[in-house]
């Protein structure tokens, strides 16, 4: 047996080694790890990311900073638009455009009947004129067509001066189921009045007949038994033509 002095000397280089030796599987420190070069490719990204985000950041207009101006599509092309034909009452097949006006009822031209017998009664012949177109002439029908008519709003001016037509207030004028109401095709097929000449109508022209229910008051003789009022158009109104009355000042 030996000494255990001479045992403790004993070398253990070796075996001190094998002791030290990491186990078999787990990673050995001394080599430099795999995970490294991934590592700085993460890193390198990551600063890349961070150098792109220092810039200015983006900037967009405010409401108030936009212009006011209406935008327009870019590149629309627009046809001109072209001008109408003049309107006119009535056209032929063989016109290719045209532009009709619409036909005035028979209502609009018995307003203007009944306007003009109020300001008839009123006796303001300046509001009379205005129902008057600027040739309208007062024809005096038992005259035989002899003469030059008057003008209407004078002819009316003239009465007003010498008859009291405010005696009529009250009175029934004329009765308005009693109106005999034509066309101007009516008028052409049986003339109603020698004194309205088929060359004169317009197509669109209407013409009345008033039976006067009220032609005197007391003794004092206002208006003839019966008025023809032939209405014309005038753009979106009638307005009277002529005025056909047997009728004369004493």
């Amino acid at each position: 047996m030996l000494p255990r002095s001479s045992r403790s000397e004993r070398p253990e280089g070796p075996q001190e080694a094998r002791a030290h030796a990491p186990p078999a599987g787990a990673p050995d420190a001394s080599r430099p790890s795999r995970a490294c070069p991934s590592l700085l490719v993460t890193l390198i990204a990551g600063w890349s990311l961070l150098g792109c985000g220092r810039g200015e950041p983006a900037s967009f207009p405010t409401a108030a900073e936009l212009s006011d101006e209406r935008r327009r599509p870019d590149g629309v092309a627009l046809d001109p638009a072209s001008t109408p034909p003049p309107p006119t009452n009535q056209a032929d097949v063989e016109d290719s455009v045209v532009t009709l006006r619409t036909p005035l009822g028979i209502g609009a031209a018995l307003d203007v009947v009944d306007e003009f017998f109020r300001r008839v009664v009123a006796e303001d012949s300046e509001a009379l004129s205005e129902l008057l177109t600027r040739d309208a002439l007062a024809i005096h029908t038992g005259s035989g067509g002899s003469g030059q008519p008057p003008s209407a709003g004078l002819w009316w001016e003239q009465r007003f001066r010498r008859l009291e037509y405010g005696k009529l207030a009250g009175e029934p004028v004329y009765r308005e189921s009693e109106l005999q109401i034509f066309r101007a095709e009516d008028v052409l097929a049986t003339p109603q009045h020698p004194a309205i000449q088929p060359e004169t109508l317009d197509d669109q022209d209407v013409v009345i007949r008033v039976p006067i229910a009220t032609a005197r008051v007391a003794t004092d003789r206002l208006l003839g038994d019966e008025i023809v009022v032939w209405l014309r158009r005038d753009g979106p109104r009638f307005r009277i033509y002529r005025l056909l009355e047997d009728f004369q000042l004493q």
